[in-house]
């Protein structure tokens, strides 16, 4: 019965999904734009969307006002709802969106050359457009990508969105069993986009690193596969202009392969994303529980330093067998 009940809700969730993809895409983008502000407001209304963006903007902004946290606050909100659609939008008109891109061939001479030499993972965090990013590079470098996802929840829903991805010919990979499919992808030519600024629990694969900080656990994965298989890696994504759109690149201050560790590496990656969201606040995705994660051992001054929704971790968060003794 509940396997039922969560089908019917999962084909209602589509249901209206397809309905607005579909109306998205027969208005101007402008018009759109203006009614994702709307939406951005309204999502700021709501009491826990609000206090759980306000509680991630002091931790990494103490110095600001209130009155500057929740301007934040509503303009990233007013970012998701732009992204979002802006995805269903730009699916299949990538042509479009590299004429109206301030800067289009930014990282375009990076990952040929690095595919020349191996292969490229651009890492994208939650900010701007994370979603054009790697649409706006694949078409300027004539380049096939593939991007790392998690899937969604909804079956339908996550068919959906992966169609939009791979409206040009690009691929998505899934987390699951990933490492194998990323070799076989790097060497039909594809460049890899990856979002990084996400949990990942110790047993799966992550390791704590600071970000604005405090403690976060964040997925080893990328490192240990660009260290191995002696792949580029560098930070971009796209930003929103007063104009539209503009692309980022920042290449690691060393080579990958002159890292000693993991965890050195992808500490690089959280400092450069510290440092892109320094600089553009309101396009970043506060709507997450980043710190959700209370690592073992920490001190009560650490503690006293995490937001309200953080918890403690548990055995099971370090280790594959005290979950399944669970």
């Amino acid at each position: 019965m509940k396997k039922k009940l969560r089908k019917i809700r999962y084909l209602i969730e589509y249901s209206v999904i397809i309905f607005f993809f579909y109306t998205i895409r027969c208005f101007p983008l402008n018009v759109l734009l203006f009614f994702a502000e709307i939406i951005g407001t309204i999502l700021y209304l709501i009491p826990s969307f609000r206090k759980l963006c306000i509680a991630n903007i002091k931790i990494a902004f103490p110095e600001k006002t209130y009155c500057e946290i929740r301007k934040i606050a509503r303009l990233s909100l007013q970012n998701i709802s732009k992204t979002v659609i802006e995805l269903f939008w730009f699916s299949g008109r990538q042509s479009y969106l590299y004429s109206i891109m301030k800067n289009p061939d930014e990282g375009v001479e990076l990952t040929r050359k690095s595919m020349k030499e191996g292969g490229m993972i651009w890492i994208s965090p939650h900010i701007g457009n994370w979603e054009l990013a790697a649409f706006n590079i694949s078409f300027a470098a004539k380049l096939p990508f593939a991007v790392l996802v998690r899937p969604q929840n909804n079956p339908y829903i996550n068919t959906l969105i992966v169609n939009s991805r791979t409206s040009s010919g690009n691929k998505v990979i899934f987390e699951k069993g990933a490492v194998k499919e990323m070799i076989k992808t790097l060497k039909k030519g594809y460049f890899l986009a990856v979002l990084i600024d996400q949990n990942t629990r110790v047993r799966d694969g992550g390791i704590f690193v600071n970000f604005f900080g405090l403690p976060v656990p964040t997925s080893r994965a990328i490192a240990f596969f660009a260290r191995k298989m002696k792949v580029n890696i560098a930070l971009g994504g796209c930003l929103r202009d007063v104009k539209g759109y503009k692309m980022f690149s920042k290449e690691l201050p060393k080579k990958v392969i002159d890292y000693k560790t993991d965890e050195e590496l992808v500490q690089d990656i959280m400092k450069m994303t510290e440092d892109i969201v320094r600089e553009y606040p309101e396009q970043y995705l506060w709507l997450y529980k980043r710190w959700q994660y209370i690592p073992e051992g920490a001190s009560s001054e650490l503690r006293s330093k995490f937001p309200y929704y953080s918890s403690d971790t548990t055995p099971r968060f370090y280790d594959k067998t005290a979950k399944k003794n669970a």
